[in-house]
Parts: C-alpha cells; structure tokens; sequence
C-alpha cells in the first residue's frame, strides 16, 4: 500500500499572495494558474506581433503542460465536473458566486490542509493588501522582505552613496523590527547571478559602484553587479543581526532568468565564508534542474535548506525525483514544502496534493530499499511539510 500523507498540514515555505479575482474566462484564468514562462510581453519584446493566433499558440503550450494536466485533473475531481477547461473554469466562477470568494479560497486552503504561507510580498507590484489577504485565505500569512524592490526604489532616487547605504540599511531593519516581516529574500540570480565574491561587502565597493552607476545614468556594467553583490552581503549581514532567514533564488525562474548563472554551487564561497556562516540561508526551488546541488551544500553546511518549490508544482511528474535527488544527500530536517503558487487559490491546493503524492512515492521507494520504516517516512513527511518551515521561521 502507498503511503499517503493527505492529512498531513501544510506550511508553505515559498509563495506569493495573490489579488481577489471573481468571475474569469477561460483563457484568463489560463493565464494566472500556469508558469509564467510563455507570455504576451515576451513576445512584444521581440518584436512578435501579439495577434490572435499568438495568443492561441500561447494558450495552447500554457495547456499541454504535464503539470496544467494534473491541475485541472485533480479540480475536475474536487468540483465533481469534466476534466475540461471549460468545466473546471464554470465550476471555479459559480463556486465564487454561490459561496462569496473568501468562503471559496478558504475551501481550497482547507482541502489542502494549508495552514501557513510565507509569502513574498515582491510579486505582484503593486503589493497585495496583506490584511485583506490573510482575511480571505483564513490562514496564517508570514510575510518576507524582498530587498530587489528596495534596492530599485533607492537606484530611481538621485541620492550620494551616504544616503543610499543608510536608506538601505533602516529600510531593512524597519521592515524586519516594525513592519512584521520574518525574513529577506533575494533575487539576485535574476539581475546578476549567483557568483558572489564575498570580498564584495568591503567598504569601498558599494560607494565606487554606485558613483559609476550615477556617472552612467543607470547603466553601469560591471558597476551594477558590484553594487548588487555588496548589497547582497549587507543584507546577510541584517539577517544575522535579527537570527531571521534569508531565501535565495536558485535555479529555473521565467524566461528573463540566466539559468546557468543561478546555480546553488554558485554560492558555496560565499556561505561558507566565516563571517556568513551563521546566517540561515533557504536555497529557494533547490535551484532545480540542479537540485543535487541544493542537497550536498544542505549536507555540508549546517544552516542551510532547501526549499522544494516550482519544481513542486511545475515540472510535473518530476516532483518525486526532484525530492528523491534531494534526499540524496540533504538531511530530511534541511528541506521544505514550497510551491512558488501564485495569482488564484487553486494553484495553492493542487500543488499541496501534488508534493503529498510525490513525496509518498520518493519514500515508498526508501522503504521499500530498506532506508527507513513507514513510521520513520511519516515522521520525515511532517518535517518536510510544517516542522520545518515553523522552526526556520520561529512560528
């Protein structure tokens, strides 16, 4: 028999709040439920006419996705309606109508078993009315600094590196002392990559970089990346000062990612360097596809985890490899559920069945290799899916 873990509560370790959004049509809700890889913007970028049948070919790769099956699969299942968009789409807006939208999410939520999500706040911009969220979903809403949109809003500013350091650092001790955050979070692999010097927190290097991105009216080359690595450390360096994580990107992203700049190993100088070393980094996606990665540094250092999202849900049928390759090396109390789930309350709840039936497969094929005892995966199950997440982040 299969293990099966459908009971067990859910913390979502890596997620984002998501906008009230009632009635939908079917390629709408399309839109907010898929990865955001393929999309109208990339296309306008490259000059592509974004005609009707752009938007066709849009719809249909966003459908034919082994994760968009499985989706629409299990809510066709929960609604008790066809395994059609067009169904699942009616059953979804009626659902909203009948029962009013906060009802409706926190169903979701409950059949989930979903009782936490640490939320960044990030995306989408304008941020989501956390209050309002958090009333809406009925669940418990830990939310974390992302520093990328501070540091924007300081590089918009016409400001000497004094004000800027000063600005940045009361920014982040404001948010982390009084504004209810439990953590920061970075998206740097997005902007320059992983490859962080840790000489990059030297005094001078945030001043000389900035001077030249001044100079330059924005495009300072090598410039942006300096600035950015010294913020980096410096934000380390808070987390340290206030014993709160730091998530990290690591790995697959949308298209805008540089997938080969964003791997964990990437980082191995930096966390291991001694004055980091007591920062808790949470390697975000374990930077899949190069997981195996995430897991031997969670081995190997010991304030690091691994957070299991976007590849649960995303890529499918590979969420029980994703965690077998995890466990590998990684100590099952160094890895969390997440699930990067955003824009509806839907994503949220499929994803939370798809990493309960992924990660019962990966722990049958122990058990039955004779790594551990069925008590022994139930007991890992319940690190993985809350009591992790609740002693990282102290709730």
């Amino acid at each position: 028999m299969m293990l099966d873990f459908s009971d067990l509560a859910v913390v979502d370790v890596h997620c984002h709040p998501y906008t009230r959004k009632d009635r939908l049509s079917a390629d709408e809700w399309v839109d907010e439920v898929s990865f955001g890889g393929g999309s109208a913007e990339y296309l306008k970028a490259g000059g592509i006419a974004v005609d009707d049948a752009a938007l066709e070919t849009l719809q249909r790769v966003k459908r034919d996705t082994l994760y968009f099956r499985y989706m629409l699969r299990r809510l066709a299942e929960y609604f008790q309606v066809d395994a059609t968009v067009a169904a699942v789409v009616e059953a979804r807006n009626r659902a909203i109508a009948d029962q009013g939208y906060a009802a409706y999410a926190r169903s979701l939520h409950q059949a989930g078993r979903i009782e936490t999500l640490i939320v960044d706040d990030g995306h989408p911009l304008p941020p989501v009315n956390l209050e309002r969220f958090r009333a809406e979903t009925g669940v418990e809403i830990v939310p974390i600094f992302r520093i990328e949109v501070l540091i924007q809003q300081l590089l918009d500013e016409d400001s000497g590196w004094a004000k800027f350091q000063r600005a940045y650092d009361e920014g982040i001790a404001l948010a982390l002392s009084e504004g209810g955050y439990k953590g920061l979070k970075s998206i740097i692999a997005y902007r320059t990559g992983l490859d962080i010097d840790p000489g990059s927190r030297s005094s001078d290097q945030g001043m000389i970089a900035l001077e030249k991105i001044r100079r330059a009216r924005g495009r300072g080359g090598d410039a942006i990346k300096n600035l950015r690595d010294h913020l980096f450390c410096r934000a380390i360096e808070r987390c340290i000062d206030f014993d709160v994580p730091l998530q990290v990107h690591t790995g697959m992203g949308d298209w805008e990612v540089h997938l080969a700049a964003c791997r964990p190993a990437l980082l191995m100088e930096l966390l291991r360097y001694p004055a980091y070393r007591a920062c808790k980094v949470l390697l975000v996606h374990t930077g899949y596809p190069y997981q195996a990665e995430a897991g031997y540094i969670a081995n190997v250092l010991p304030n690091i985890w691994c957070d299991l999202s976007e590849g649960l849900p995303f890529a499918g049928n590979a969420g029980k490899r994703i965690i077998a390759e995890v466990l590998e090396m990684a100590p099952p109390s160094r890895v969390c559920y997440g699930s990067d789930t955003y824009g509806t309350p839907e994503p949220f709840y499929t994803s939370a069945l798809l990493g309960k039936q992924a990660l019962a497969q990966a722990l049958q094929d122990l058990i039955d290799d004779r790594f551990m005892t069925e008590a022994e995966a139930r007991d890992i199950a319940k690190m993985i899916f809350s009591e992790n997440a609740r002693e990282l982040y102290g709730i």
